[in-house]
């Protein structure tokens, strides 16, 4: 069960196109589900925890339900899905705001919504959307009587108008929760190219259709959080996956909808806590998983590949031949873990649930400083580095100031002096030593310092300034005697 679900769930349903998506921003606070006056843009439903007054509460945003018939082309694949995934929420909530559109006033697939909605059998606030003006206030109770809702609240994203009086009603309808869990989960942002399995992928660890899937690329738009309860042993993790859309490379984006579900993508990877990098079997090291495992690296989160797709591959090649040709194209990404896996079947997926706990103990790792410096030492006496023109590097000392990533700041005499190889060499010694295939990318942060000086500690600075001091002196009454003496500097 997600950490979540404790507090009263508020779905945000309607057709598609009449803002509910700029109303779910709205009463969260932050720009989460994508806007767009593109129908249909919301598939999968967006959850956000949201308070007011006081009062706290899980807000909803679902895909909008049918497709207006002058847009649509054919059978459409996701009405059905979103059908369900709505049904699916709607089932957990403790009340509905129904938004509806004052512009285009009811409407029949309004009047099929109502059906619906009838049989949820749970409190409901219709938000008039889009009164921008007084005649579409006043005339809004009258226009949509027919909904049989008595709580008809006019509101527009426009002007910012109407939301206090919406959430006030819906307040009163929903029990009162508690404080909020703290927000202590382990974040996991799933990210990959389109279609390579993401999707499927949560629903499997999942064991439930929690986000829609299709042969369809670019079916995932908003980055989807889902929470979730990993168990160590006696001990239950809060943690939260976050199902993003497919990324591209930006050549190929050309609509502003992909342009912003790749953003939301990028930004998962940054608020992440761990990486799923899904690879496809089938076509494995393109350019674009290179970029994208370039801009895990850059963002210094740590990382596990998942090549899926297996059961598709599994004759052709083996696994070795596999890994081996997806390690030679990401030849920066040699720390992090690798795993093949099958979402259809559930093949090895064990092992990832496995790797996320044992990465989450080592991200709580610190090493202490005298344990650093002694392997420092070592490393440094058995293996020293080549010397650059007649300077050699030396390490003075080092200290580790965060985890994750363990960043490790090595004090020294000249950064120039350090050969990109050996720094390279340090930190694969740092991780067989302290972070075993855990997945952690190193942060090595090298700083110069004049040998002799210690942040800790400024006895030695301070003897250096009395002995210029003294110098100093001393200088100045050698002048004088000489002058004395009838002495002059030629």
């Amino acid at each position: 069960m997600a950490p979540e679900s404790r507090l009263p769930i508020v779905a945000i349903v309607g057709r598609p196109n009449v803002g509910k998506s700029a109303i779910f921003n709205r009463l969260v606070g932050r720009r989460i589900s994508i806007v767009h006056e593109q129908s249909g843009v919301t598939r999968d439903r967006v959850a956000a925890p949201a308070h007011y007054g006081g009062r706290h509460f899980l807000l909803v945003d679902t895909g909008g339900l049918g497709i207006h018939p002058h847009e649509r082309k054919g059978p459409d694949i996701f009405d059905g899905l979103i059908r369900d995934q709505v049904a699916a929420i709607v089932a957990e909530a403790d009340a509905l705001i129904w938004v509806v559109d004052c512009l285009d006033g009811m409407t029949p697939q309004d009047e099929q919504i109502r059906e619906f909605m009838m049989q949820a059998e749970l409190p409901i606030v219709v938000a008039a959307n889009k009164a921008d003006n007084g005649p579409l206030r006043e005339g809004a109770a009258g226009e949509f009587a027919r909904l049989g809702v008595r709580d008809i609240m006019p509101t527009t994203c426009t002007h910012n108008q109407g939301f206090d009086e919406l959430i006030h009603q819906v307040l009163r309808q929903i029990p009162v929760a508690g404080e909020p869990p703290q927000d202590n989960a382990l974040r996991i942002a799933v990210v990959g190219r389109p279609n390579v399995g993401k999707s499927s992928l949560v629903n499997r660890i999942f064991g439930e259709d929690r986000v829609m899937v299709s042969d369809i690329a670019g079916t995932t738009r908003d980055a989807i959080d889902v929470p979730v309860v990993l168990r160590d042993g006696d001990e239950e993790v809060p943690a939260v996956f976050i199902d993003t859309a497919g990324l591209r490379p930006r050549s190929s984006v050309d609509t502003v909808v992909e342009f912003f579900s790749a953003a939301r993508a990028q930004s998962a990877i940054r608020r992440a806590d761990v990486v799923l990098l899904v690879i496809d079997g089938t076509d494995p090291g393109t350019a674009q998983d290179r970029r994208i495992a370039r801009m895990i690296c850059d963002e210094r989160k740590p990382c596990i590949l998942l090549v899926n797709k297996w059961d598709l591959v599994s004759g052709e090649t083996k696994q070795r031949e596999l890994a081996a040709e997806i390690r030679r194209g990401l030849v920066f990404m040699q720390h992090a873990p690798m795993h093949v896996i099958s979402a259809l079947s559930g093949y090895n997926f064990a092992g990832i649930l496995e790797h996320i706990l044992a990465l989450r103990e080592q991200m709580q790792i610190t090493i202490p400083t005298s344990v650093l410096n002694q392997f420092l030492q070592d490393t440094l006496a058995r293996t020293p580095p080549s010397p650059v023109g007649n300077k050699r590097f030396k390490v003075f000392y080092g200290t580790m100031v965060g985890n994750p990533p363990p960043h490790i700041i090595l004090f020294a005499n000249n950064r120039d002096c350090c050969p990109a190889n050996y720094l390279q060499f340090l930190e694969n010694r740092l991780r067989d030593a302290f972070f075993p295939e855990a997945g952690l990318p190193i942060w090595l942060e090298v700083r110069e310092r004049r040998q002799g000086d210690n942040p800790g500690d400024g006895t030695r600075r301070a003897a250096r300034g009395v002995k210029a001091k003294q110098e100093e002196s001393y200088q100045a009454n050698k002048r004088h005697k000489d002058r004395r003496k009838g002495w002059r500097k030629k």
